[in-house]
């Protein structure tokens, strides 16, 4: 357990050099969000995984609505360490716009002792009738969950970092922290919680959200 905590004061380190990277200060405005998702999983065979998953978002110190979405994607894990998926996500953005988003991404899996290590890349582009040209990002993310004993807790820390790529001078336009533990109620049934910690990059005043996650995953 001592490697975990050292892991966390690493990711904290490396946000906050980031976050002093480029014109990041002063920090922006801050805002505690409420992030809920629930998902379904079906396997078509040993290989091969359909996913869907609905989620709920507020913001604005939980007073207004985010985002609204459903997701439908198709996962190939072709060997033990190695995750390939691709999908479609149709979102409501603060009630008012409707925005389309086409993924991918590869995630590779490495075992260290209880340590389970992924890191994901992965891309996403948005699109949207009413909006018009939105950014498109490049998405890298090391997550460490610790496997514990006889017990059906697991603790993690996660890490994400967004490049955008469709911007004048492409850059890295945000990060994510998470901190939280996954619960595996039965075979089928699980649910996961955690506190992100999310901050834009290379903006003048970038803002701060604080993020309350929970989601639950059911295997047909």
């Amino acid at each position: 357990m001592k490697i975990f905590f050292k892991i966390i004061i690493f990711l904290f380190i490396t946000s906050s050099i980031l976050a002093q990277d480029g014109e990041s200060s002063p920090l922006g405005q801050k805002d505690f969000q409420l992030w809920l998702d629930a998902g379904l999983s079906y396997k078509i065979n040993k290989k091969l995984d359909l996913k869907f998953e609905a989620a709920y978002r507020r913001d604005n110190n939980l007073a207004d609505v985010n985002e609204t979405y459903v997701e439908l994607q198709l996962q190939s894990d072709p060997f033990k360490f190695l995750v390939f998926s691709g999908g479609y996500r149709f979102s409501g953005w603060f009630e008012k716009y409707l925005v389309h988003r086409l993924f991918a991404f590869a995630k590779f899996n490495f075992d260290v002792e209880r340590f389970r290590i992924n890191y994901r890349i992965r891309y996403d582009y948005n699109f949207s009738s009413e909006l018009g040209p939105l950014p498109t990002h490049l998405r890298n993310k090391i997550k460490v969950r610790y496997r514990t004993r006889k017990f059906p807790i697991d603790p993690f820390v996660a890490y994400e970092l967004f490049y955008r790529t469709n911007n004048w001078d492409n850059r890295f336009s945000q990060q994510r922290m998470d901190v939280g533990v996954h619960y595996s109620i039965s075979k089928k049934h699980s649910l996961k919680g955690y506190y992100r910690y999310q901050q834009r990059l290379n903006a003048v005043s970038p803002n701060q959200n604080f993020i309350l996650g929970i989601s639950y995953s059911y295997k047909i």
